[in-house]
């Protein structure tokens, strides 16, 4: 598989969501994508965008030492 990172951990919303609906759009169906953002408000509109496409999603610290920064990563349906 395929896999793409997009790091957004620099945007602010609602650009955040438009770049990785952009990037969504632009994937093939199976291709594994990485999304590196930050912030809890990010990480929720991220997690519903996400949800409406209904594309499933696990999103994690991006380190233990992280409060800010998430990976969330899925697998285009």
């Amino acid at each position: 598989m395929k896999l793409k990172t997009i790091d957004i951990r620099d945007k602010i919303c609602p650009m955040t969501t438009v770049h990785v609906r952009l990037a969504l759009d632009k994937s093939s169906r199976g291709e594994v994508l990485e999304i590196m953002l930050r912030g809890e408000e990010t990480r929720r509109n991220v997690e519903i965008l996400l949800g409406t496409l209904g594309q499933q999603s696990d999103c994690q610290p991006l380190d233990e030492s992280a409060t800010v920064d998430y990976r969330v990563t899925l697998v285009k349906s």
